[in-house]
């Protein structure tokens, strides 16, 4: 092509039709490029989005994203693992099983850290009747034979997230720093009998946290706080601090699609989308409050 182009420029009267044949060559090249590099996108996007954790496909990147702790750190601590989902009794209930079974919002490592005195906990509570039944939560010292604290958890809501607070209870001693404790929730079907009692159970360090932490967090505005805390690998306060978000911003997409992203990334996307039961309790007694007013 290129040398039927030189011949027609060596004629003046075709000069016009080789102007015109180059104009048109150069303008494909250009087309052409664009479009390699679109289909080259393109491809890479489709593979890109294949994985299943995807949660959104913005231009800025994601603001949340965990520091897991090595999963050596429970070898370090000389402890055993607890677990985060019941194991199910195959006789209780002549053998339902519910859709979700009660899990427990933490890492697959099963240990997490905190920097409260009086942490939150949150669990999901199955799709099912919580009529007269209970719940215990417990606290054991590392040896796992001491019981420091207990306490007894009326459940009100069901396929939902609850949250355990310890503040303000005057039975806890306050966590104390670089201490492992073992603790343990459990649903207790009947009082009297707790054979088909289930159960998850975990680890939680309270650690201290240090000036740059100090730094950002003082600087930061609310929304901000759940990346540091994440940056910095602190569960319990970057779980605790997403909740506070979505209990006062439910509408909010940007602080919905965080706080699943988050649990999806420690492995529970089956209960990223169920409702928290503490933001509903608020909503109803700001509701009494103003209508008693």
């Amino acid at each position: 092509m290129l040398n039927a182009i030189a011949n027609t420029m060596i004629c003046p009267k075709n000069w016009m039709a080789a102007s015109l044949i180059s104009w048109i060559s150069l303008v494909c090249l250009s087309i052409s490029q664009p479009a390699q590099a679109e289909s080259s996108l393109v491809t890479n996007f489709n593979r890109e989005t294949k994985n299943e954790d995807l949660v959104k496909c913005g231009y800025t990147k994601e603001e949340i994203t965990l520091k897991i702790p090595d999963k050596g750190v429970l070898n370090q601590l000389d402890i055993t693992p607890g677990n985060r989902m019941e194991n199910y009794a195959a006789t209780r209930c002549q053998g339902y099983r519910p859709p979700i079974p009660l899990m427990a919002l933490i890492p697959q490592s099963t240990f997490g850290t905190t920097i409260a005195e009086y942490p939150t906990l949150y669990f999901y509570i199955p799709d099912v009747s919580v009529k007269n039944v209970k719940a215990e939560f417990s606290f054991y010292d590392q040896t796992l034979k001491t019981i420091i604290y207990e306490k007894e958890i009326s459940l009100q809501a069901s396929d939902s997230i609850i949250a355990v607070d310890l503040a303000n209870d005057p039975d806890l001693p306050p966590l104390e720093v670089g201490k492992p404790y073992f603790w343990y929730f459990s649903i207790i079907f009947d009082q009297y009998d707790r054979s088909d009692s289930t159960y998850v159970a975990g680890w939680i360090q309270r650690v201290t946290p240090n000036s740059p932490i100090n730094q950002e967090l003082d600087r930061a505005a609310p929304k901000a706080k759940p990346a540091i805390y994440a940056n910095h690998g602190i569960w319990y306060e970057t779980l605790e601090s997403l909740v506070q978000l979505r209990c006062a911003e439910p509408e909010n997409s940007t602080v919905a699609s965080n706080w699943q992203y988050l649990l999806q990334q420690v492995g529970l996307s089956d209960i990223a989308r169920k409702p928290l039961a503490q933001c509903h309790s608020a909503l109803i007694a700001d509701q009494f409050s103003e209508s008693t007013e």
